[in-house]
């Protein structure tokens, strides 16, 4: 019985894990979706990018324009365009999701 109370007791000692600790995107390391997504053919991309466009809610017939922007807070950016006119900044989030935003063109009355 003291063994078991002994061995409850230390099972308590340490130091307890460190709160509030701040961990950065560089602390993270790499991204593998950069990757992943670099190595794409240009065709893959761009539907891998429609899709994107799709899932948020946003007109797209066709992507005609992609071109690769400077780093925003170590995320890489696309700037698109679609056929249809509208222009849409990409932004990879860490984990492969997808920030779509934009102004879509408006649709003539």
């Amino acid at each position: 019985m003291i063994i078991v109370l002994a061995c409850a007791a230390l099972a308590g000692c340490g130091d307890p894990p460190p709160r509030g600790t701040n961990v950065t995107v560089e602390d993270l390391g790499p991204d593998p979706m950069e990757a992943n997504i670099a190595a794409l053919p240009e065709s893959l991309q761009h539907v891998t990018f429609f899709r994107a466009i799709q899932d948020a809610g946003f007109p797209c017939q066709r992507i005609v324009n992609v071109v690769p922007r400077d780093r925003v807070d170590g995320h890489l950016v696309w700037a698109v365009e679609c056929d249809v006119g509208a222009q849409y900044v990409i932004t990879l989030q860490r984990g492969g999701i997808f920030q779509v935003s934009g102004v879509p063109k408006p649709t003539q009355p």
